[in-house]
Order: structure tokens, then C-alpha cells, then sequence
């Protein structure tokens, strides 16, 4: 009796702590996906954004500005935002890190012109 009770916490205890992970995002294969706010494909990768609820809900957007757009519409505790790094496409980061930036020279699938960077330096070609 005591053996199977201690091989149900074992087993409690694995399931846990597999649970328990940090959360990261997940890369796409251009095209597998579409947008959660306008169900357009996600195919230019430089503007790929995740957001991840409390509850583990996972939803990709096409564009920082849908991201942005979607946030607005619905009522989600938002444990995670994670933008692309729009010179490095498997680069994430998260976005109250990331840096922002609007120009005309950017052309993001829905217009607005936003574009995710690592560093200020890194939209100097944009200005």
C-alpha cells in the first residue's frame, strides 16, 4: 500500500514540475499559422508576434499593430508579448524590452509601418 502511494506522488510530482517551465516562444514555418485578429497568413516573419494568457491560451499575430488592436478588443490577463527582431527573424524578444519603431520605409502587412528592434542603433537606416 505504501509503495503505491508513493508512486502516485512520483508521478504527481513529475507531472508538476514538467508544468513549471518557462515559457518561450514558439518558432513558425511561414504560412502555418494565421493571425488571431485578422486571420490573414503570417508569411513576412520580421513582424511575427505571440502573446500568452495566464491560462496558457497562445495566440500569433501578423503584426504588432493587430497584436496591439487584439489586445484592446478582448479582456485577457497577458502573462507574455514577444516580438521578432526585424533584422534577425529567429530572434524574439520580449516586447517592453524591444524597441518600437515607426517609419514609411517599413512596410508591415497591415500598413501602420511598425517594426520590432534589439537596440536604438539598430533603426538608424530606418530614420
Amino acid at each position: 500500500m505504501q509503495l503505491k502511494s508513493f508512486k502516485l506522488i512520483c508521478i504527481f510530482l513529475t507531472v508538476a514540475f514538467i508544468g513549471c517551465g518557462e515559457v518561450r516562444p514558439e518558432p513558425l514555418t511561414v504560412g502555418e499559422v494565421k493571425c488571431s485578429h485578422c486571420s490573414m497568413s503570417i508569411v513576412d516573419m520580421r513582424f511575427h508576434t505571440q502573446l500568452i494568457t495566464y491560462k496558457g491560451k497562445r495566440y500569433h499575430f501578423d503584426a504588432i499593430e493587430c497584436m496591439e488592436q487584439f489586445q484592446k478588443q478582448k479582456d485577457l490577463k497577458i502573462k507574455n508579448v514577444w516580438v521578432t527582431n526585424y533584422l534577425d527573424t529567429k530572434e524574439f524578444i520580449p516586447k517592453d524590452e524591444a524597441i518600437i519603431f515607426h517609419s514609411d520605409k517599413i512596410r508591415s502587412p497591415m500598413g501602420a509601418g511598425l517594426a520590432a528592434f534589439k537596440t536604438h542603433e539598430d533603426t538608424i537606416p530606418f530614420q
